[in-house]
């Protein structure tokens, strides 16, 4: 791969990273999801993702940690070799958007649940109502289409 691929690729990674990062993620493991996402091989060891991404090891190690918890990377260990090897379990990105899914409906049962507690007074509940009315509609559409979505299977 070419110089100017390699910085656009890095460039791409940190993009991907600072995304994930708003979404709780910690920038060394958004950039570590990037990274496994597009490597090749599709596996890499702790060792090889430090020096890959110039972090250090135990930034390196805690990271791995929280994605294998979170489920987005698999850790497997062979026979004979010292290192564990890491990769994106890209099945279970679709269990990280049901979690999304299921806290959606969790907020819609705060708004209605505030709702019922504001219903004497319209004037107090009308911000909760535009959030509840955004929740409702949210906990309405998005299962349907969730349940459209293409399956995908890498190739």
């Amino acid at each position: 791969m070419g110089v100017g691929r390699e910085t656009r690729l890095s460039a791409w990674i940190e993009r991907f990273a600072a995304h994930f990062a708003e979404e709780g993620i910690p920038l060394i493991g958004g950039r570590i999801l990037g990274y496994l996402l597009v490597c090749r091989p599709s596996e890499r060891t702790a060792a090889e993702l430090s020096q890959e991404l110039e972090a250090s090891s135990g930034s390196i190690s805690t990271n791995l940690k929280f994605l294998v918890a979170e489920g987005l990377v698999t850790k497997r260990t062979r026979r004979g070799r010292q290192a564990a090897q890491y990769r994106i379990d890209e099945k279970r990105w679709a269990d990280l958007v049901q979690r999304k899914l299921d806290a959606l409906v969790s907020v819609r049962e705060l708004t209605e649940s505030g709702m019922r507690l504001m219903s004497g007074d319209p004037e107090r509940a009308l911000r909760l109502r535009a959030v509840d009315d955004l929740y409702t509609w949210l906990a309405t559409e998005l299962p349907a289409l969730w349940e459209r979505r293409p399956s995908s299977t890498p190739k």
